[in-house]
């Protein structure tokens, strides 16, 4: 694993190859028990999860749900839902949710008891690449166990605009951007015209 170490804090960088592994790991662990005729990802990270899901397992539509609870790293507000499910009755239908990460969990219990279970689907089961220890929801299907904070591969500019700024007051400009660099697979010089742009706007 790539685990990158910052005083007490760790971080996991998860590249694309990794995260199709990961996902075809999490297909087979679906099909192996469960046939869904709906699948629903979580904006964001979920829904490219579940955008894999949907090639590996030739389905075709995919319906979103967004919701939103982080607001810094480590930081988390309550669960806001921004883009609740159109559809209005699951009567009937097998439905599996998917996101990335299983966190504290509220995330998908939200989802599940606000927007999944009133409309009385005929079973649901919920799937993501990875779950935290401490998380109070477990998911039906989940493919690694992680401490550490998770960089996915779509996130890296969002990375860079949370993490440089620890990493250089911590490590010193030039050593904080090289390990930012490596954990974020992008370019030195980049790197520093998004922390300009983000330190001149502020």
């Amino acid at each position: 694993m790539d685990i990158y170490r910052l005083g007490e804090s760790k971080y996991l960088k998860i590249s694309w190859k990794t995260l199709e592994e990961l996902a075809e790991e999490l297909a087979e662990k679906i099909i192996s028990s469960y046939r869904f005729d709906t699948l629903i990802g979580v904006l964001r990270g979920g829904m490219i999860v579940a955008h894999l899901l949907s090639d590996i397992l030739s389905i075709d539509e995919i319906y979103p749900i967004g919701c939103s609870s982080y607001t810094d790293i480590y930081k988390r507000s309550q669960v806001r839902v921004y883009h609740p499910l159109i559809i209005d009755d699951l009567k009937d239908r097998k439905v599996l949710v998917v996101d990335d990460v299983a966190d504290s969990g509220e995330t998908l219990k939200t989802i599940i008891e606000q927007l999944i279970i009133p409309k009385n689907p005929l079973e649901y089961r919920t799937a993501t690449l990875h779950i935290k220890p401490w998380s109070k929801f477990k998911p039906d299907y989940y493919v690694r166990i992680a401490d550490a904070w998770i960089v996915y591969p779509w996130e890296k500019y969002e990375m860079i605009k949370l993490l440089g700024p620890k990493f250089i007051q911590s490590l010193g400009e030039e050593d904080g951007i090289n390990m930012l660099s490596e954990l974020v697979d992008k370019e030195v010089h980049k790197i520093r015209r998004i922390l300009l742009t983000l330190s001149s706007s502020q």
